[in-house]
């Protein structure tokens, strides 16, 4: 499964250039069937409390997770880590 995560924090901003430069990468790498996970939630929020909280619950060996930017997973160095500990 891919996942494509898009993260924004405030109501005011959109996520669709997340989205088109998710849509680009995934041509390049000729990764199909996206699975969308699109919220808006600031980064300080506990990714358990987030849609990300449930992507990290359902991930499975081989799933790809594709994010702009590592920020979009958390707003500390130490939540981004975790994260990605969580994909391990």
């Amino acid at each position: 499964m891919v996942y494509g995560y898009i993260r924004v924090s405030t109501d005011g901003q959109t996520g669709e250039n997340q989205k088109i430069q998710i849509k680009a990468y995934c041509k390049v790498k000729r990764l199909h069937h996206v699975k969308w996970i699109d919220e808006t939630v600031s980064g300080i929020r506990a990714p358990t409390k987030r849609k990300l909280g449930g992507v990290l619950k359902t991930v499975q060996a081989g799933d790809i997770v594709v994010v702009t930017e590592l920020s979009r997973l958390g707003r500390s160095l130490v939540m981004i880590m975790n994260v990605l500990q969580e994909f391990l």
